[in-house]
């Protein structure tokens, strides 16, 4: 099997039968925790295969009767969402124990819960390996139809109003980037042209393509797929859907969803590599949304009396860093966006993973009720600092270095003063996150909580995936470096 090939379909199939067993035997939890582990261990195990074996033979791969396509874009957003979804089911079963417990949570919902949460990664994983660009804005949208009863799953009144407001904002979005597709297809596709809409296809044709249309194309895609991705001003539904969220799907809403919508973004701006005025062009909207995104980010996040809010506008400040990044461009640039994108996707679900322990000790998660964590859970609350500064830009991180990267891009290009805001904001997203994460961790603890002892199932997958985070921070391997040079070379048209 070259390249992995016939074997993209198992890699969806296997979530999709997780998912609908799941919903059958609902009245099972334990074997519906069963099936969710067991379909995300067989998705995967068969990427990190399919992965393998693209490293050896780096050629792109059409699949499933031509439905699904894997190059090394597509190969590198499909591993990094599946290997952070794996963590996450596994920290999901002792989380959603607990609710159980705690009578938060009906037995009978799980089945339910893990039967959604299936659905959503495999609408996620479609999206990263469809050929045909259509079915690419497809499986997105699918991505918000799973995920926002994800959002209502605690069925309150404010998770429910986060829920629509999710489902609006990101419809009215995903509209926008389907009315972007359109216009590409026409910009790229001659008049009785018999291609399809692969990206196989169109990067042959776009040599020709009419260039204005396809920066309408592109400034609608933009818009469209970046309210998902939480750009602002379009981000106004994510600190409200983290926020009601379970903390497993928050961890998977900011640490893989956003990087989805990402993936249309990247994939339309490649489109437009042979013109030069035209990078030009989507360079200059991208600065100016990553910009704006670091800068709300960084600003609001200090002023967050929710836990989970906050670390939401973490996640807008770290995707307009990656924004502004692919928009300073050049191969530095667009390295050090993918790199970052890269780390925070493994070190955001950490922060979710952590607060959603320290949420369960203290029973609330309004940050001015949570203080002497260290005392209640000692280790997690510890880390939690330490995951906090790095998901600032510290090292060991990987997004120490990934800023490092921008700045020195950002600098070579001449852009000083985007150099001078970079420098700005990310100081005060790295004081604020330091500053609210000590006064939870440390100091008195005033309302003698007892001591928390997470179940080994939460405590597992952190552990690991906080283990695997460094080692990509301070030594990433030289396979994963040169998958990303790949992708470079992809996106600037080598």
């Amino acid at each position: 099997m070259k390249n992995g090939e016939n074997m993209l379909e198992l890699i969806i199939l296997s979530l999709i039968l997780a998912g609908v067993l799941s919903f059958l035997f609902s009245k099972n939890p334990r074997f519906c925790e069963f099936l969710a582990i067991a379909g995300v261990s067989a998705a995967a195990g068969l990427s990190l295969f399919s992965l393998w074996g693209f490293l050896q033979s780096p050629t792109a791969v059409t699949d499933f009767y031509g439905l699904l396509y894997m190059d090394s874009v597509s190969v590198l957003f499909t591993s990094l969402t599946v290997v952070v979804a794996f963590f996450v089911f596994i920290y999901s079963i002792g989380y959603i124990r607990h609710e159980v417990e705690e009578n938060v949570v009906n037995e009978n919902q799980i089945g339910g819960y893990y039967g959604l949460l299936c659905f959503f990664l495999a609408a996620m994983l479609t999206a990263t390996l469809a050929s045909n660009i259509i079915v690419m804005w497809a499986a997105i949208e699918a991505t918000t139809l799973a995920s926002v009863f994800l959002i209502s799953f605690y069925n309150t009144t404010n998770s429910i109003e986060a829920a629509w407001k999710f489902f609006i904002i990101n419809s009215v979005g995903i509209l926008l980037a389907l009315v972007g597709l359109m216009f590409l297809l026409y910009a790229v596709l001659p008049p009785g042209s018999e291609s399809g809409a692969d990206w196989s296809s169109l990067l042959l044709l776009h040599g020709g393509a009419n260039l204005f249309f396809l920066k309408i194309a592109f400034a609608f895609i933009l818009v469209g797929f970046g309210t998902k991705v939480g750009l602002v001003p379009l981000h106004v539904w994510l600190p409200d859907a983290h926020s009601q969220a379970p903390t497993p799907v928050s961890a998977l809403l900011s640490g893989v969803l956003l990087n989805i919508a990402f993936y249309g973004i990247l994939r339309a701006y490649s489109m437009l590599s042979p013109y030069p005025d035209l990078v030009s062009f989507a360079s200059s909207l991208l600065i100016v949304f990553g910009l704006l995104s670091l800068a709300i980010g960084a600003l609001r996040l200090y002023f967050q009396n929710n836990l989970k809010r906050m670390l939401a506008y973490s996640s807008v400040e770290n995707m307009g860093i990656v924004v502004l990044a692919l928009g300073i461009g050049g191969p530095i640039g667009i390295f050090a966006a993918l790199f970052h994108m890269v780390s925070h996707s493994l070190a955001k679900p950490l922060a979710f993973l952590a607060s959603g322990m320290i949420a369960l000790a203290f029973k609330t998660k309004e940050i001015k009720s949570i203080t002497g964590a260290a005392q209640v859970v000692p280790v997690v609350a510890i880390l939690f600092v330490f995951i906090a500064v790095g998901i600032s830009g510290s090292p060991p991180f990987g997004t120490f270095f990934s800023e490092m990267g921008i700045l020195a891009a950002t600098l070579s290009s001449g852009q000083f003063i985007v150099a001078i805001l970079f420098i700005l904001f990310t100081t005060v997203t790295f004081a604020s996150l330091l500053y609210r994460t000590c006064g939870m961790s440390f100091g008195e603890n005033y309302e003698d909580v007892p001591v928390f002892k997470p179940d080994l199932s939460m405590m597992a997958p952190f552990v690991v995936l906080l283990v695997l985070t460094i080692y990509f921070g301070l030594m990433p391997p030289g396979e994963f470096t040169r998958l990303l040079g790949m992708v470079v070379q992809a996106i600037r048209g080598g």
